[in-house]
């Protein structure tokens, strides 16, 4: 009886190859433990056709899911395709892999845009199931047909030039404000969905860094936000392996600065308001880290303090700096000068030191806190804006809503601590 894909994903390699049958000549080879294990689809076929002549192996692919990989029914298909192309041309079934990946190197070493889309599903993405689904039809049905599915993914980098002179950069522009015009959440969605995939195709190596070309795209048309530079943040798919590199710390980057990078996370603040931190802010009979108006952007002086809750690991980080720190009047006191804070600087260079240029900026941070507070904890925008120091422009709606939302930022922040630890943040 020929494997199904169940059985094909049950078999276990031993001490000898094997070669189980999938059915109309196609076969499942099994390296032996010694060589790997691995799984691979080969066709046997006798070329030229004929009792005399001898059979050939045609190898078709790995078994598995993702970009380079081939599941049973592909595998199939692509044999299927063989055959009726070596009878059509009266070639040696071989050929057909030699002479496309003869054309395969002539355009390109970049795996498709399609692989890329698929690679993002599989590999990156945390979305749901009904997510998934949702990205899917977004980038078949509208994305590719755009972009072509076959197009290397490394001719989508911001600066590759395409005939007609345009960079992807400007078809991604293009293309996005015509799709704005007509549907704004539509492109607010497809943007997003792009960050990922071609920041997903950077991690693997398809692309090089810096070389998004869904980055801060905005519409032309919009006078209200043209002169704005969003400052690029990190997906929420980046952030464990973000907190491993950060463990590792290959940088060597000083034990201050890092931990005002920490709360940078926790905390969702400007660097300017981290990095000035003094010890007698910190009101630990309240629970509350009170920073300063004058330290707060945008904020007038002489306004109240910024409250910000102190969770747990904001709490555990503070005894680690008050080991270091706790003689001198500062929470990031200066290695160099004590009697000073770091530099504003130091939080945003450090990722920088960690190969992060380019994909995200200490500022950028904000972005996350905001956007992941609403998208992956669910807490209101209003919530989270008051907790994030950003300043109510609406003077109507400031000079009549005087709340402040306490006991809600609190369970923002610690459901915010929360998530930050399951994704690999280690104070």
């Amino acid at each position: 009886m020929p494997l199904t894909d169940s059985q094909i994903r049950a078999l276990k390699a031993t001490d000898k190859r094997q070669k189980p049958s999938c059915g109309d000549s196609l076969c499942l080879l099994v390296e032996p433990i010694s060589k790997g294990g691995g799984k691979s689809f080969v066709g046997r076929m006798r070329f030229p056709p004929g009792r005399d002549n001898p059979v050939v192996d045609v190898r078709i692919g790995v078994y598995g899911k993702g970009p380079g990989k081939w599941s049973l029914k592909e595998a199939k298909d692509e044999w299927s395709a063989i055959k009726i192309w070596s009878k059509t041309h009266n070639r040696d079934p071989r050929d057909r892999k030699r002479d496309q990946k003869k054309a395969l190197v002539q355009r390109t070493t970049s795996p498709t845009f399609e692989q890329a889309c698929e690679s993002y599903l599989s590999e990156w993405t945390s979305a749901n199931n009904q997510g998934k689904k949702e990205y899917r039809n977004l980038l078949w049905n509208q994305v590719l047909p755009e972009f072509g599915a076959k197009t290397p993914v490394e001719q989508l980098a911001w600066d590759y030039q395409h005939p007609g002179g345009k960079t992807s950069r400007e078809l991604m522009v293009d293309y996005l404000g015509r799709i704005r015009r007509k549907a704004p959440t539509s492109a607010t969605k497809q943007q997003m969905v792009l960050k990922g995939v071609f920041e997903n195709a950077i991690r693997k190596g398809w692309m090089g860094r810096d070389q998004n070309p869904a980055l801060n795209v905005t519409s032309p048309k919009d006078k209200s936000s043209h002169k704005v530079q969003h400052h690029p943040y990190p997906f929420w798919e980046q952030l464990p392996e973000f907190f491993e590199v950060f463990a590792q710390n290959k940088a060597n980057g000083e034990s201050t600065t890092r931990a005002g990078c920490l709360l940078t996370f926790l905390t969702g603040l400007r660097v300017g308001a981290i990095s000035g931190m003094r010890w007698d802010e910190v009101d630990s009979e309240r629970n509350l880290w009170l920073v300063p108006a004058s330290r707060m952007k945008t904020w007038d002086n002489g306004e109240k303090n910024h409250l910000v809750p102190l969770t747990e690991p904001i709490k555990e980080l503070l005894k680690e700096m008050e080991k270091l720190n706790g003689g001198t009047d500062f929470v990031f006191a200066s290695p160099r000068t004590q009697s000073k804070h770091i530099n504003t600087s130091s939080i945003n260079n450090h990722f920088i030191d960690l190969g992060y240029k380019g994909i995200f900026r200490a500022h950028g941070l904000r972005t996350c806190f905001l956007t992941y507070g609403q998208e992956v904890l669910g807490f209101d925008e209003k919530v989270i804006r008051l907790q994030g120091g950003w300043k109510v422009k609406d003077k109507i709606q400031g000079i009549y809503d005087r709340h402040d939302f306490l006991d809600e930022r609190r369970k923002f922040m610690n459901a915010w601590s929360d998530a930050l630890l399951a994704q690999g943040l280690n104070v």
